[in-house]
């Protein structure tokens, strides 16, 4: 129980309220003093103040995660000796100076690489529990890798990825020449070593192509790369399509499990497909290979459809680009694409379906009367979920729906010529409010996501509580959003106010985790689905 501070006697002195730190807590909160504020009960009533303490979390305790300090660890525990041996101070050993104490505890310095790299780690790769279970995350692997054996191609990759995201996210221009110069550095060593690590260590050498990938990501300048509409991390993703085809051929057979990174970087490729209208390669498609099981296997055979459904309707869009009007080839590839859309939507609808019901979303009602921020939030209904991780995966589905109901309604565009005119209306019609109706489901789901909104228990009842803008977005919990914020500011057909609504929120996104390509994308709005 925390303590009370007791009223004013009536000598008017404050009773003693200092407080020792605790034995117990990591150095920086040591060195830091942390206590209560002696304060006096001016109005004759008790205060209760708690007393922040340090949480002693292995390997960063929450106070320095709050504060975004390094969190030193105490290396020497104090002996619980029965003769306790006062300073020589304090012993009289030697006479104290005189004039005021010096820091007894001098300060540690740590250079910027340093900084970077162990805020990167603690701040941007350190995720609660429930956001661990979502399939797919490399942030355990790079944690591995960092307190593992050394080698020299993955030290340069996280220092440079670190450097970049501490500039951005600081604003520390030294920081971003100095992870400018270590890229280099990288990229130079990877030219000679680079095979090496593949035929030695293929995750390694993943894992080293998915960090230059996000170091590309992060220092993606708007301004500058306005004149080319591919991003330079594609060519890190045709690198991992490299690599993974190495390791594919390596084993034939489903007797090797995929690890982490593998799965990982498989599904990268896969969405970088879907961006760049390419088909999915024939020895990639099967997700069983690469460690997909279950309700996830079934959801990645939909998804790997959509990117090769969408490479095949870029190919008769170009074709119909250099004719007056659609040649009845034309017409039939596009009626058996209508054919192939319909039936992935119906599979995703199913495979919804199989979702747990404790993962469904519970609908909330805020009032119109609530005085938030303009932008802060598109619709006046939100959804909560039991954990965070449930709500990634529908905010995945939502997004595959809304890319799916694009291309689909881009076919229907294509065959209007040879359609008639009244079924062809009724078909457009239903297409466009799937996709408005998924994008609505969308935005409000991005507030618990974001941890804009807290629901608290009472019984049967729910309260829905709406936290202000003082509130931080923290960089893992923004990360699960930036690929539905992605396919949803790239959706032509949706209204201008929604469209705009997710750019926004896309490009706070991008500002939070440090990515200069969603930045830009959200402010620029530079994809077009």
């Amino acid at each position: 129980m925390p303590k009370l501070i007791q009223p004013l006697r009536k000598s008017n002195k404050l009773e003693s309220s200092a407080m020792t730190y605790p034995n117990g807590g990591c150095h920086t909160c040591k060195i830091r003093r942390i206590k209560a504020r002696s304060l006096s009960s001016l109005y004759g009533q008790q205060l209760t103040f708690h007393i922040p303490k340090c949480d002693e979390t292995q390997p960063t305790c929450q106070r320095c995660i709050k504060s975004r300090r390094i969190c030193i660890r105490t290396t020497a525990q104090k002996a619980n000796f029965l003769i306790h041996i006062e300073n020589r101070y304090a012993s009289g050993e030697t006479k104290r100076p005189r004039g005021p104490r010096s820091s007894l505890t001098p300060a540690i310095y740590f250079d910027l690489q340093t900084r970077a790299v162990i805020y990167y780690l603690n701040y941007h790769l350190r995720m609660p529990a429930d956001v661990q279970c979502l399939p797919g995350s490399v942030a355990d692997s790079i944690v591995e890798w960092v307190s593992g054996a050394t080698i020299p191609m993955i030290d340069l990759a996280i220092s440079s990825i670190a450097l970049a995201i501490f500039s951005r996210t600081q604003q520390n221009p030294v920081a971003a020449m100095e992870a400018c110069a270590r890229y280099d550095e990288l990229l130079r060593h990877a030219q000679l070593m680079m095979p090496t690590v593949v035929e030695t260590n293929i995750d390694a050498a993943l894992l080293a192509v998915f960090l230059m990938s996000r170091y590309e990501d992060s220092a993606y300048n708007a301004e500058e790369s306005l004149s080319n509409a591919a991003f330079n991390s594609f060519t890190h993703h045709d690198g991992a399509i490299s690599i993974l085809k190495i390791w594919r051929h390596r084993h034939p057979r489903d007797r090797q499990p995929a690890t982490d990174i593998v799965k990982h970087s498989r599904r990268g490729i896969i969405r970088s497909a879907i961006l760049r209208y390419l088909a999915v390669p024939p020895w990639l498609e099967d997700g069983r290979f690469f460690g997909e099981r279950g309700q996830d296997l079934e959801y990645d055979r939909i998804l790997v459809r959509v990117a090769n459904l969408r490479n095949q309707l870029m190919a008769l869009q170009q074709n119909n680009s250099q004719l007056k009007t659609i040649s009845c080839e034309l017409f039939q590839s596009a009626q058996k694409l209508k054919s192939e859309a319909a039936g992935l939507d119906k599979a995703l609808q199913e495979w919804a379906i199989q979702i747990p019901s404790a993962w469904h979303p519970r609908r909330h009602l805020v009032r119109t009367d609530a005085s938030l921020p303009a932008g802060y939030l598109f619709s006046s209904v939100i959804y909560s979920y039991p954990s965070i991780a449930y709500a990634a995966v529908w905010l995945n589905y939502s997004a595959t729906r809304m890319l799916l109901n694009q291309a689909w309604l881009r076919i229907l565009e294509l065959i209007k010529p040879f359609s008639d005119e009244s079924a062809w209306n009724q078909q457009m019609e239903l297409c466009r409010t799937r996709i408005i109706v998924t994008a609505e489901d969308l935005s409000s789901s991005i507030p618990f996501v974001l941890e804009r909104c807290k629901v608290t228990n009472a019984g049967e009842h729910q309260t829905l509580t709406i936290f202000g803008t003082n509130e931080e977005i923290r960089p893992y919990v923004a990360s699960l959003v930036a690929w539905p914020l992605s396919v949803a500011s790239g959706i032509g057909s949706l209204h201008v106010e929604q469209k705009q609504w997710f750019r926004t929120q896309l490009a706070l996104i991008g500002r939070i985790i440090g990515s200069g390509v969603l930045a830009g994308v959200g402010a620029a709005g530079l994809l077009d689905l």
